[in-house]
């Protein structure tokens, strides 16, 4: 099953951040609580950990990116060869959100 990674809250006051840095590569393998990415907010440059394990299949925002809202999907982990439709998943995550 594949999981939408989002852009984390790391703060309380945070409400978008930019990335600065994707520590791993779209189809290599991820561990829950390994560092995912390193996300710049207004106050402090954050590492910010996976919540899932599997392989990074689609990285849906970049550094040139810009400031992304906090909630908003920035990339894909799914099984180790699992066939994903970015769309559908993307799709069935915002209904699932209300948007």
């Amino acid at each position: 099953m594949a999981y939408v990674v989002v852009m984390p809250r790391l703060g309380q006051t945070m409400e978008a951040g930019e990335i600065v840095e994707w520590m791993k590569s779209e189809g290599e393998p991820v561990e829950k609580g390994e560092v995912l990415l390193t996300i710049q907010s207004d106050k402090a440059t954050l590492e910010a950990e996976a919540d899932y394990s599997g392989v990074l299949a689609r990285i849906l925002a970049t550094p040139e990116s810009g400031e992304i809202p906090c909630f908003e999907p920035i990339a894909i982990i799914a099984a180790p060869d699992e066939e994903i439709d970015v769309d559908k998943i993307l799709t069935e995550f915002r209904a699932n959100q209300g948007a």
